[in-house]
């Protein structure tokens, strides 16, 4: 009988004529560490369907002398393993709308520790995706500065709904870390109350914004990325769409205001 372990991973490559993927799998408590290796499937059947990128749960069946895998299952299809080199090379995937719930995704706060999305359930949520190191004053700095402003307005107004949040997601992970986020939003004034910095693996974040209709690439060195900021109904679905950077303070802080008091959520 086959000492069984319930892993996640990564699919990084498939060799069905060896009945072979290379998995970059999570540790296996009390058996090996994470790391990159060829697994072995009994059926190369269990194989069709997967692609590269693809997130997986699986089972992994050991012996003294064998071992394999199998009750495998996409938990999240392709996305990238590595930041694209041009747009192109993204998935064209149709991002959600409003009137959709948002979905969930499992980030890092400043702190280092877990943030799920799902937790800014009960509160009206504004989601934005940034870069500390955007150069160009029109695109990340001019949301920074709308966000940082949407919650003067919100705080100012005493007789107002207080259970609003404001959530900024980087798309540059390898270098906004969570210390990095920390010391931008003190260096930028944010106040922890009610805006929160996020970032997490470039898999988890690519993944979610791909869903929320943010597209980002690396073009030599400079992140290139449109711009999407998305309000959240405290019952987690999505109120409002804002693109670019067109929009006011004064706007979002409307919708913000209107979706924590609508008593439908």
């Amino acid at each position: 009988v086959p000492t069984t372990y319930q892993v996640r991973g990564v699919v990084k490559d498939l060799h069905p004529e060896t009945k072979n993927a290379i998995i970059d799998h999570e540790e296996v408590p009390g058996y090996m560490e994470a790391m990159t290796m060829p697994l072995r499937v009994r059926d190369s059947a269990l194989l069709q369907g997967l692609k590269k990128g693809d997130r997986i749960s699986f089972r992994l069946n050991v012996t003294e002398k064998v071992d394999w895998i199998d009750e495998i299952k996409v938990l999240e299809s392709g996305v990238p393993l590595k930041l694209a080199g041009k747009e192109e090379e993204l998935p064209d995937l149709r991002p959600i709308a409003p009137g959709q719930l948002i979905p969930d995704a499992t980030l890092l706060d400043v702190k280092g520790d877990e943030l799920k999305i799902a937790s800014y359930r009960g509160q009206a949520t504004a989601i934005t995706f940034i870069y500390t190191r955007c150069p160009l004053p029109t695109f990340c700095p001019r949301l920074n500065s709308h966000f940082e402003a949407t919650a003067e307005l919100l705080k100012k107004d005493t007789d107002g709904p207080r259970n609003w949040k404001l959530l900024s997601i980087t798309i540059d992970p390898a270098r906004d870390t969570p210390e990095a986020l920390a010391e931008f939003s003190k260096a930028i004034g944010a106040d922890p109350a009610h805006w929160s910095f996020a970032t997490g693996s470039l898999q988890d974040i690519t993944a979610f914004t791909l869903k929320c209709g943010l597209r980002f690439w690396d073009d030599r060195g400079l992140i290139q990325h449109n711009l999407r900021t998305l309000v959240v109904n405290p019952d987690g679905t999505v109120r409002k769409v804002l693109e670019e950077s067109e929009w006011t303070p004064e706007e979002l802080a409307a919708e913000l205001r209107a979706a924590a008091i609508d008593r439908k959520n």
